[in-house]
């Protein structure tokens, strides 16, 4: 019988926090001494407005990218969550903490985690509150704050962005993105998953993820992916945009296509592929890396996801197209240079930690069990 309880804190704020969340939940489970529960903090336990935030941030980062920037800067400058989110956060806090009575609770959001570590001090239980990063480098401030246990960082440099904010040097490691344990498991007739999809297993394949948001910008471009003339078939992923699922799958266009709403095999797809085109999302790049597919980035969310595109860029593991005719042409180029592919492809690999979810977690019990 476990005698542990983890509580994990996420928020469908785009795709990547769910996957970590689930990914730690997995790996603390696995080792048989904690049990888990999963929050989705600003639906299940705040009030209005910040119930809307999930919703608000998925339409900003969808329609008006630029503002959201704005958003993100401004917050990384000066403003200070915690106060401005208590009110709507710390009651539903208490609560879900009173009736779960975690031992240890882990966020994998920024923003939330000066209001988490003031609840859960008020508790006066002694449950510990650590913090996992999921994204890669130029980290927001919104990330750290008074109070937490402890941080685990993807990488150096986002260690030393959380000294820059004021986290102590000895309370933060260098681990990883957690990942689901699917990433590090050797995929086995990975081509049979393109068949499945009525494609050609033989045909140059590249897989498309549009992310949790679907922007216009990913839509052009992977339109003009379709209307090419390349050799090539494409599979695009389109998460719970079932409205875009249903545009690609009514469109037509040169290259073979199939669009997929949410799927539970995105390992087998990565490694079925030639060639994955993405948004720069933290996890999204820790899954590709693990996978071994060469990666072309293609959509970039101002804010997080710049800090995450330069870091793969400074270590040659990602291609990046600015604009669509740019997409098409590294495509084309790529398609046709093998040997340009698997330099990219061993670069993410050099990246990549398969285990971090398994690490991360027994670091977490192993803190937790020392007291």
């Amino acid at each position: 019988m476990t005698s542990r309880r983890v509580l994990i804190v996420y928020s469908r704020v785009g795709g990547g926090h769910l996957s970590a969340a689930r990914a730690l939940a997995a790996e603390v489970e696995a080792t048989g001494r904690a049990e888990t529960q999963l929050l989705d903090v600003y639906l299940e336990a705040g009030r209005f407005p910040v119930t809307l935030f999930p919703r608000g941030y998925t339409q900003l980062a969808r329609h008006y990218p630029r503002v959201w920037a704005l958003i993100y800067l401004t917050g990384r400058l000066h403003l200070q969550p915690r106060p401005v989110l208590t009110p709507f956060l710390k009651q539903g806090l208490l609560r879900t903490i009173e009736r779960e009575r975690p031992d240890l609770v882990v966020s994998v959001l920024p923003a939330v985690n000066g209001v988490i570590a003031d609840v859960v001090a008020g508790q006066g239980r002694g449950t510990r509150f650590e913090v996992v990063l999921t994204d890669w480098h130029s980290i927001h401030r919104f990330w750290v704050a008074d109070g937490v246990d402890h941080y685990t960082a993807p990488t150096p440099s986002a260690r030393e962005d959380c000294i820059g904010y004021g986290a102590a040097p000895d309370t933060i490691d260098v681990v990883g993105i957690p990942v689901r344990r699917a990433f590090s498991v050797p995929v086995t007739n990975a081509r049979d998953k393109v068949a499945e999809l009525g494609l050609d297993a033989r045909r140059f394949s590249i897989l498309a993820m549009m992310g949790a948001e679907g922007s216009p910008g990913s839509r052009r471009n992977i339109a003009r992916l379709m209307r090419s003339d390349l050799s090539a078939q494409l599979i695009v992923i389109c998460g719970n945009n079932a409205r875009l699922q249903r545009q690609l799958e009514a469109r037509p266009g040169r290259m073979p296509t199939r669009a997929l709403g949410f799927v539970d095999n995105i390992a087998d797809l990565m490694c079925a592929s030639d060639l994955l085109v993405t948004k720069a999302g933290g996890v999204t790049l820790a899954e590709a890396f693990c996978s071994g597919t060469p990666v072309v980035v293609h959509d970039v969310l101002p804010g997080q996801e710049a800090g995450n595109l330069q870091f793969a860029l400074d270590h040659g593991a990602v291609a990046y197209a600015r604009n669509r005719e740019r997409l098409v042409q590294i495509v084309s180029d790529l398609r046709d240079d093998p040997t340009r592919r698997a330099r990219l492809a061993a670069s993410g690999r050099a990246l990549a930690r398969p285990h971090a979810a398994a690490e991360i977690a027994a670091n977490l019990l192993r803190r937790l069990e020392r007291g």
